[in-house]
């Protein structure tokens, strides 16, 4: 990322400074006196096209390296506060279903609540058994064990399991086990 803002930077000096220097005398020295030089509305519209190309890249390259060098993600706190509400929200008591069966279904509800637009907290499953699965994220272990609702039958098919679970959910700062 760092490279990519040099590069760009690079390219909008390069564009402001072919933009600022007189064309004419870069022009004419090199191939004499006589030699035709450019009109004047060539040599505006080239200044329009190089300065009009070195204000976008130069934003793009500040931008490249804020980012880069000062954007921070959230910070652990939030991160655990998150990861609470997260617990809550999920055994907030209603039955919930596996969705998608298998390991990590429980993400599906957890995600939403810790991830913001533009951030990069990554929630990963850590360990899974049969009722019981470990999320973490920036070192939070979010617990999530799932119990079958009362009154729900067996699957019909193996592979589709279509019950309502009620879930527990707890948090530790501190990763999983």
């Amino acid at each position: 990322m760092t490279a990519m803002a040099v590069f760009i930077g690079l390219f909008a000096l390069a564009c402001f400074t072919l933009a600022v220097v007189n064309p004419r005398r870069t022009w004419a020295r090199p191939r004499g006196p006589e030699a035709r030089e450019p009109s004047a509305a060539v040599v505006i519209t080239l200044r329009v096209a190089l300065l009009g190309m070195a204000v976008p890249s130069a934003w793009s390259a500040a931008d490249g390296f804020r980012l880069a060098t000062l954007a921070s993600g959230p910070d652990h706190d939030d991160i655990v506060e998150r990861m609470e509400t997260a617990a809550e929200e999920l055994a907030s008591g209603e039955p919930r279903k596996k969705y998608p069966s298998g390991d990590g279904a429980w993400a599906e509800y957890i995600v939403d609540e810790i991830r913001r637009p533009g951030e990069d907290v990554v929630l990963r499953l850590t360990s899974a058994s049969a009722n019981t699965e470990r999320y973490e994220a920036d070192g939070i272990c979010l617990t999530v064990v799932a119990s079958v609702a009362p009154g729900e039958a067996e699957p019909e098919y193996a592979h589709i399991d279509d019950r309502h679970y009620n879930l527990e959910a707890d948090v530790k700062d501190r990763p999983c086990p």
